[in-house]
C-alpha cells in the first residue's frame, strides 16, 4: 500500500514532501536549540552540521582557542548532533579531576555511534565505559606498566633502540636532511610494540632502508627481508592513519560522514584502512596464543602486556600482583632557545660526566631535574592530548549552573595551561615555572595553583596509566640526543608543519643532526 501511493505521487509532489521533512526538521531543531537547559555563548549551529562549518580553514584546537577568545571560558558547541560544554579555565575542572572512585565524572565521553562505527568503544581504557571492562583492563595496564623492572627495562630498550637509530644517522651522514617527526614517530612504535609485544617491530630499520632504496634507486635486501620491513612500515603508517581519522568520527553524524562529498570518501578509506589494522592486531594475537601454546610448562614465559592478558587466570599466569590499582604558539626567540638548550646540557654534562655515550639508567634520570622542568613546560605550552572529555554520571554544579546528569563536558587543556588568571606570563616559554619554584618569588602563581592546574596525563581515575614510562621515553630521548648532537633546521623561515585535529601532532619536521660543538 505505502509503495503504491508512492508511485502515484508525482515529482512536484515529492519535492514538496522534502519540503514540508525539512521545514518540521529545522523547527524540531531550533526548538531543541532555544530550548536547551542552560544556555551558553557559542557559535550558532546549523541544522545536520552543527558548528562544525565554523572550524573550515582550523585545525581543531587552533578553532577551540578562537572560539575561547570570543566566547569566554565557558561555551557551547555542537558537533554529531551532540551538545558539548567546553571548559577553559582551571576551577571548572576540579571535580572533573578528582582521584576518588566516587567522582560524578567516572565516564570519559558516551559511546556515540560514529566511535563505535570506528572501532573505538568498548576497549582497552580510554573510550571504554563498561565500569568492569574498564576496571579489569585499568588494573593489567597499572600493574604492568607500574613495575620497577619495566622501567629499568624501558631505558634498556631506550638505550639500545638508539643505538641502532644513531648507526643509521651516522650512514646517512651530517649533511642529511633528516625529516625527524618519520624517525620519532617510528621510535615510538617500536618502543610501543616492544612493551606490549616483547618483540621487535623493526619500524626504523625499515624507514631507514627504504630511505636507501629510494636514495640509490635500487633494493639491497631479498625478497623475504623486503616483505617483512614491508610489513612493518605499513603497520605504522596505518596506526598514523587510524588515529588521524578519528576527527572524522567525532565531528560529523553519520548522515555526513555517508552522503558529503569528499568527506565520504576519506571515511570509506579510513575504514578500509581500519579493517586492515585490526585484521593485524587480531593475527599478533593470535599468533602469540599459539607460541604461548607450543611453549613447554616447565619453560618461562617472556613479561609483556599481550602475554599477560592472554593467560590472565590460568595455570600459566604471569601476574605476580592480583589487586587492582588502589588510587584509581608564541614562538621561542633565538636567545630563549639558546638559555634552555645550554642549561640542559650542562645538567646533562653535570649528571653523566661528559660521557657521550655512557648508557642511561634510571638513577640518572632522577637527577634531571631541569630536564623534567623543561618537559612539562613543553607540555604546558603544546599538549598533545588537548581536548579531553568527561560526562557526570550524577547532577552537578559547574561555572554557576546546575547540569543534569549526562551532560557532556570537554576540558581544553590548551588553554586551561595558559590562563592568564593562573600561569604568570603564559605565552612565555621558561621552564622556571616548573623548576624549584619554592625557592623563588618570581612564579607565585605556579606556586599556589600548581596543583589543580597541570593534570599533564588528564587526572582524575581516568588518568594516563602509561604516564611514568612516557616520560622516561621522553627524557631518555632528550638526552640522547642533546648530550651529543645538534639539530638544525633545514629552513629556519619555515613555518611549523603540524595538524590539531583530535590530537596535536607535528607533521614535518625537517632537520640535520650534526655533532654536538664544545
Amino acid at each position: 500500500m505505502i509503495t503504491t501511493t508512492f508511485s502515484s505521487l508525482g515529482i512536484s509532489d515529492i519535492i514538496s514532501l522534502l519540503i514540508v521533512f525539512s521545514i518540521i526538521y529545522v523547527t524540531r531543531f531550533y526548538y531543541h536549540y532555544f530550548t536547551r537547559h542552560n544556555p551558553l555563548p557559542g557559535p550558532f549551529p546549523l541544522p545536520i552540521v552543527g558548528s562544525a562549518y565554523q572550524q573550515i580553514g582550523y585545525g581543531f584546537n587552533d578553532w577551540l582557542l578562537s572560539l575561547q577568545k570570543k566566547y569566554g571560558d565557558m561555551y557551547e558547541i555542537i558537533l554529531a548532533g551532540q551538545r558539548l560544554i567546553v571548559l577553559c579555565k582551571p576551577d571548572l575542572i576540579e571535580n572533573m579531576i578528582l582521584p576518588s572512585t566516587k567522582t560524578k565524572y567516572s565516564i570519559r565521553q558516551p559511546n556515540t555511534e560514529g566511535f563505535v562505527e570506528y572501532g573505538f568503544d568498548g576497549v582497552g581504557i580510554a573510550f571504554n565505559n563498561d565500569h568492569k571492562s574498564w576496571k579489569y583492563n585499568r588494573q593489567f595496564f597499572t600493574q604492568a606498566l607500574s613495575t620497577s623492572n619495566l622501567n629499568y627495562q624501558a631505558i634498556e630498550w631506550t638505550n639500545e633502540l638508539w643505538n641502532e637509530m644513531e648507526s643509521y644517522w651516522n650512514n646517512l651522514g651530517e649533511d642529511y636532511e633528516l625529516n625527524l617527526t618519520k624517525w620519532m614517530h617510528r621510535f615510538t612504535n617500536e618502543m610501543i610494540f616492544r612493551i606490549s609485544t616483547g618483540v621487535k617491530n623493526d619500524a626504523i630499520t625499515c624507514y631507514y632502508n627504504m630511505l636507501i632504496s629510494s636514495n640509490n634507486n635500487k633494493n639491497l635486501l631479498n625478497e623475504k627481508e623486503n616483505e617483512k620491513l614491508k610489513n612493518s612500515e605499513n603497520f605504522v603508517e596505518s596506526l598514523e592513519t587510524y588515529m588521524e581519522g578519528l576527527i572524522y568520527f567525532y565531528t560529523f553524524n553519520k548522515f555526513i560522514r555517508n552522503n558529503f562529498p569528499f568527506i565520504r570518501g576519506k571515511v570509506k578509506k579510513l575504514l578500509k584502512n581500519k579493517d586492515y589494522l585490526f585484521d593485524r592486531l587480531y593475527n599478533i594475537v593470535k599468533e602469540r596464543r599459539i607460541e604461548i601454546e607450543n611453549t613447554p610448562l616447565d619453560q618461562p614465559l617472556r613479561h609483556d602486556m599481550l602475554t599477560s592478558y592472554i593467560t590472565a587466570n590460568t595455570p600459566r599466569d604471569i601476574n605476580v600482583l592480583k589487586q587492582a590499582d588502589a588510587d584509581l604558539l608564541r614562538p621561542m626567540t633565538d636567545k630563549e632557545i639558546f638559555e634552555v638548550k645550554q642549561r640542559l646540557r650542562q645538567e646533562f654534562d653535570r649528571v653523566f660526566e661528559n660521557d657521550l655515550t655512557r648508557p642511561i639508567t634510571y638513577k640518572d634520570l632522577d637527577k634531571l631535574e631541569y630536564c623534567d622542568a623543561v618537559t612539562k613546560e613543553i607540555n604546558r605550552h603544546y599538549p598533545v592530548a588537548f581536548f579531553i572529555g568527561r560526562l557526570n554520571t550524577q547532577t552537578d554544579k559547574v561555572g554557576g549552573y546546575d547540569w543534569p546528569e549526562g551532560t557532556r563536558f570537554q576540558m581544553l587543556f590548551s588553554a586551561l595551561m595558559k590562563h592568564k588568571d593562573y600561569w604568570t606570563e603564559p605565552e612565555k616559554f621558561d621552564p622556571d615555572r616548573f623548576y624549584r619554584v619554592e625557592e623563588s618569588d618570581k612564579y607565585l602563581l605556579e606556586k599556589k595553583k600548581l596543583k589543580n592546574t597541570f593534570p599533564i596525563f588528564g587526572g582524575g581515575i581516568r588518568i594516563c596509566p602509561g604516564r611514568k614510562l612516557a616520560i622516561i621515553e621522553i627524557k631518555c630521548l632528550l638526552i640522547l640526543i642533546y648530550r651529543k648532537y645538534d639539530i638544525e633546521l633545514v629552513d629556519m623561515n619555515s613555518p611549523l608543519k603540524y595538524s590539531s585535529d583530535f590530537i596535536n601532532a607535528c607533521t614535518e619536521l625537517m632537520v640535520r643532526i650534526k655533532p654536538r660543538k664544545f
